[in-house]
């Protein structure tokens, strides 16, 4: 069955949502107990905390480009906003998740796998051509 415009832009609007709220438990859960946080050497929590306002307007320009009937750029800015978001799941190429405190796994999957469902989403607006015939 094929959503409407409408179920389209709450579906948007629910995962974004997804995406931004968990990434805001993660980061601020970083940003406070940063010394339990597997991280490389170079990185401090002023950078944690920076990169979270660097990739945030993604999110809320890919909702605002969606409203504005912008699908293509709309489409980019979420698969970058996605894109982001899996970057949580470095924290395992610093050290195995049966290492970790089960908040901190519970953190990264959150933020993952809403990650991977808006990136679910954006790739089923993609084939059912719902950004077809955007100007941008």
């Amino acid at each position: 069955m094929a959503l409407s415009r409408d179920d389209r832009t709450i579906k948007l609007l629910l995962l974004l949502g997804m995406c931004a709220a968990t990434s805001v438990m993660h980061y601020a859960d970083n940003i406070v107990r940063f010394v339990s946080y597997p991280e490389p050497p170079w990185l401090d929590p002023a950078r944690v905390d920076a990169f979270w306002f660097f990739m945030t307007p993604f999110g809320l320009a890919a909702y605002a480009l969606w409203r504005r009937g912008w699908r293509r750029s709309a489409l980019v800015a979420s698969y970058a906003y996605a894109a982001m978001n899996l970057l949580v799941l470095g924290h395992y190429l610093v050290a195995p998740p049966w290492r970790l405190p089960a908040l901190i796994n519970l953190f990264i999957v959150l933020e993952a796998g809403a990650a991977i469902l808006l990136v679910a989403f954006a790739v089923r607006l993609q084939i059912a051509g719902a950004f077809r015939g955007s100007p941008r």
